[in-house]
C-alpha cells in the first residue's frame, strides 16, 4: 500500500508536535510581577459559572480526537490544521515572552465535583499568559476546517462548531480569560489557517508543475 494511504499510520507522529509545544508552555508558564490586567467592562458582567470547567477540560480530547479523526478522513486538511495549530501556538509563546498578560480569578467556593476541577484548573495553570487565548486559537482552528468541510460534512460541521463554541465560552465562564483574549485568539487563528492553507497550495502547484515535467525528461 502506498505511504499516501489513507489508512497510513505515520502523519498521526506529527501529533508529538502539539505534545511538544505543550511542554514548551509549561516553561514559561511562569509569572513575570508584571502582567498586565487585560480585562474590560464586559469582563466584569459576564458571571463565574464553575459548571463551565467541563467543556473547558474537554478541549483536550476535543483537539487531539478532531485532529486523529481529520488525519484518516481527510489528510489535507489534517497537515493545514498541524501546521495553523503549531505555528500559532508558537506566535502565542512569542507573545508571552514579550508581553504578559492576566486575568484575576475569583474565589471557587463550594466542595463539589465542578469547584474541585475548577481548583484543580487554576492550581495547574497560573493567572499570566491569557492573550491571545491558545485554548480559542486552537479551538477555532479546528472550527474552520469544519466549516470548510460542511457542504459534504453537515453534521460534522454542526456538532465542531456547537462544542467548539461552548469550549470558547467556557474560557470566558471560567474566568480563565477575558473577552480580549477570545478576539485575539480567533483573530490569530484566521490568520495563521489563511497563511499554512496559502502555503500549501503554492507548495502543491509547484510540485505539479515540476515533477511531472522531470519524469518526462526520464
Amino acid at each position: 500500500m502506498k505511504n499516501n494511504s489513507i489508512f497510513s499510520f505515520h502523519p498521526l507522529y506529527y501529533l508529538f508536535l502539539l505534545v511538544l509545544t505543550s511542554s514548551i508552555y509549561s516553561i514559561i508558564n511562569q509569572s513575570s510581577g508584571h502582567a498586565i490586567n487585560v480585562t474590560t467592562i464586559i469582563d466584569r458582567e459576564i458571571p463565574f459559572i464553575k459548571e463551565f470547567v467541563v467543556p473547558y477540560l474537554l478541549w483536550y480530547p476535543y483537539i487531539y480526537g478532531l485532529m486523529i479523526y481529520y488525519c484518516f478522513v481527510d489528510r489535507r486538511h489534517y497537515f493545514v490544521a498541524m501546521g495553523s495549530l503549531v505555528s500559532g501556538k508558537l506566535l502565542c509563546f512569542l507573545v508571552y515572552c514579550l508581553w504578559q498578560t492576566t486575568v484575576p480569578r475569583p474565589d471557587v467556593v463550594g466542595n463539589d465535583i465542578f469547584a474541585h476541577l475548577m481548583r484543580f484548573v487554576y492550581s495547574h495553570d497560573q493567572p499570566v499568559n491569557c492573550l491571545p487565548s491558545i485554548h480559542v486559537l486552537t479551538t477555532f482552528i479546528l472550527m474552520i476546517v469544519a466549516h470548510k468541510r460542511k457542504e459534504q460534512h453537515k453534521w460534522e460541521y454542526a456538532s465542531v462548531t456547537t462544542f467548539g463554541t461552548l469550549i470558547i465560552l467556557s474560557t470566558l465562564f471560567t474566568k480563565q480569560h477575558a473577552v480580549l483574549d477570545v478576539l485575539a485568539g480567533i483573530l490569530l487563528a484566521c490568520g495563521v489557517f489563511a497563511s499554512i492553507q496559502y502555503m500549501f497550495q503554492a507548495l502543491s502547484a509547484y510540485q505539479a508543475n515540476h515533477y511531472p515535467a522531470r519524469q518526462i525528461k526520464k
